[in-house]
């Protein structure tokens, strides 16, 4: 690989990819937050409600005021994101790989950010961060960034080997697994096993990570070993392509929760549930059928009496 070709991965790629995935995922929360509300579910007990459960269990329960324990529904929400609880619940044989893969990155966030504030102190402090520092925040702080990096990626790893294996020999999960689901998966694969070749053979107290990171906040890119500019190269792909993923999710789910499972706002007549509801009543229907009228409203559909069908012989 060129040097040329290894300084545009590194560099002016990377800002691109960045930026991409900043916009692209901004616009797609966005626009998730503009849609129409969801049927709710209306699934109890409620999160926010705490140990209540349910407003409805009480008599005259509309006219109480209503139960946020803010407290309940973060913890709720600490489980499902950091533990994946539910499929440990209901499918158990997925959480044994999707867990791992999860975890490796939740980890590898958090090494990005370790690996950014190391940057940020040498940059700062003038101190090389590395297992031969002499000062202890500096050893402890490298420490850290290497087990967490280094765990991050062999979980990862494991996790989506795991994984692909699975949606290869259980039938369950071949029928219903998709080309992309498979793209997905052979992408983190690559990402999680070259960034592990390149930790073990050319990076591993991760001191040229922080000195990328630093060169990247300080606008001058350099070049990288042959594995690291494969992974930048990868990272960056991979962030160029999340947003228009499946992996969305991780936003996604947000809404899900909120706006379908935990959502029970009563209708209250003139408050924000009604004025909305009231809102979707004027979208217009743009299919017909004997008993609806192609571009009416929702509202005249419920308040015109449609054509009676003629009998047959009549």
């Amino acid at each position: 690989m060129s040097a040329t070709l290894g300084w545009l991965i590194a560099g002016p790629f990377m800002y691109l990819a960045v930026a991409v995935f900043a916009i692209a995922t901004l616009k797609k929360v966005l626009t998730i937050a503009a849609m129409p509300r969801h049927l709710r579910w209306d699934l109890y007990p409620i999160a926010h409600e705490g140990p209540e459960g349910s407003a409805f269990q009480k008599a005259e329960f509309w006219k109480r005021p209503r139960h946020y324990n803010l407290a309940c529904e973060l913890a709720e929400m600490a489980e499902e994101i950091l533990l994946l609880k539910r499929t440990f619940l209901y499918n158990r044989k997925i959480w044994n790989f999707s867990y791992p893969m999860h975890a490796g990155f939740y980890l590898i966030t958090g090494w990005i950010v370790l690996v950014a504030l190391g940057a940020v102190a040498e940059v700062a402090s003038g101190l090389k961060i590395s297992t031969a520092s002499t000062v202890f925040w500096a050893q402890a702080l490298n420490a850290v960034t290497v087990v967490v990096g280094a765990g991050g990626l062999a979980l990862g790893l494991f996790g989506c080997l795991g994984l692909l294996w699975m949606r290869y020999t259980d039938e369950d999960l071949r029928d219903f697994s998709s080309p992309v689901t498979f793209l997905n998966l052979y992408l983190l694969i690559a990402l999680f096993g070259v960034g592990l070749a390149a930790w073990l053979a050319e990076d591993p107290s991760f001191v040229l990570a922080r000195g990328y990171a630093a060169s990247l906040l300080t606008l001058g890119p350099v070049a990288l070993p042959p594995l690291m500019t494969l992974e930048a190269l990868l990272f960056g792909i991979f962030l160029i392509y999340l947003p228009f993923s499946r992996m969305l999710h991780f936003a996604a789910k947000y809404f899900f929760y909120h706006n379908i499972m935990w959502d029970d706002e009563p209708l209250v007549s003139g408050g924000g549930l009604d004025k909305t509801i009231v809102g979707y009543l004027h979208y217009k229907a743009e299919w017909s059928a004997p008993h609806l009228k192609s571009g009416g409203s929702w509202l005249e559909q419920a308040t015109t009496n449609p054509a009676k069908p003629k009998e047959e012989g009549k």
